[in-house]
C-alpha cells in the first residue's frame, strides 16, 4: 500500500516554496530600486582622465588657467565646473583647483590671508604653515604653505593671474599613509599650472 503523497497546489510548488520565491523577487526589486541609483551615482561621480589631459579652469581665455594631469587621475564631475573648480583624485590624494575672482588688482601676498581663512573654514582641524615662494613651470611666482592635521597632510598653493583680477588656488590633501608616488603626481600637477600666453 502506497502512502498518500502530499497534495501540491495547482502551480506545482508548495506554498512555502512559492513564498520563498516571492520574497527573493521582492528583495531583488528593492535592491535594484534603492541600490541602482547609489551605484550609478558612485560610477557617474568618478571620471577617469586621460594621461596628459589639460583641464582649463576659469570663465574665459584671458581669465583662466590650465593644468595637465599625468596617468592615474580621476575627476568628480558632480563637484567640478570648468568655470569655477575641479575636484581630482589620485589614489588617496585629493586635489581641489579653484578659480578665485578678485576685486581690483592684487599680488599673491595680498590675497593669502583671505585664502587662508577660507581654507580653515573648509578644512577644520588642518593647520597651514608659513607660506613660501614657489614658481610654476611657466616661471610665474606664487605662494605655498604646508598643511598638517592629525591624520592628514598636504599643502595650499596660490598664483595670481597675469591680469591681477583672479587667482588659482590648488589644495592638495592626503592621509599620512598615502603613497609618495601619488603625492609626487599632485606636486607635478601644481607645477604644470599655466596661464594664457596672451594675457602675460
Amino acid at each position: 500500500m502506497v502512502a498518500d503523497q502530499p497534495r501540491l497546489p495547482p502551480g506545482g510548488a508548495s506554498p512555502r516554496a512559492r513564498l520563498r520565491w516571492l520574497l527573493i523577487v521582492v528583495s531583488a526589486m528593492v535592491l535594484l530600486t534603492a541600490g541602482w541609483p547609489l551605484l550609478n551615482a558612485a560610477v557617474a561621480d568618478k571620471q577617469q582622465l586621460a594621461a596628459e589631459a589639460a583641464l582649463r579652469v576659469g570663465p574665459s581665455g584671458p581669465n583662466s588657467a590650465s593644468v595637465r594631469v599625468g596617468p592615474g587621475w580621476t575627476m568628480q564631475p558632480a563637484e567640478s565646473d570648468p568655470r569655477q573648480s575641479y575636484l581630482l583624485r589620485h589614489g588617496a590624494v585629493t586635489v581641489s583647483i579653484r578659480y578665485v575672482m578678485l576685486t581690483g588688482t592684487h599680488h599673491t601676498a595680498g590675497i593669502w590671508g583671505g585664502l587662508r581663512r577660507v581654507f580653515r573654514v573648509s578644512n577644520p582641524g588642518i593647520r597651514l604653515g608659513t607660506p613660501a615662494a614657489v614658481i610654476n613651470g611657466q616661471g610665474r611666482a606664487g605662494l605655498s604653505a604646508i598643511a598638517t592635521g592629525a591624520r592628514t597632510a598636504g599643502n595650499m598653493t596660490a598664483f595670481v593671474g597675469p591680469s591681477g583680477t583672479y587667482a588659482i588656488q590648488i589644495v592638495v590633501l592626503a592621509p599620512r599613509y598615502a603613497k609618495q608616488a601619488a603625492v609626487a603626481a599632485a606636486l607635478l600637477l601644481i607645477r604644470s599650472l599655466r596661464f594664457p600666453a596672451a594675457a602675460r
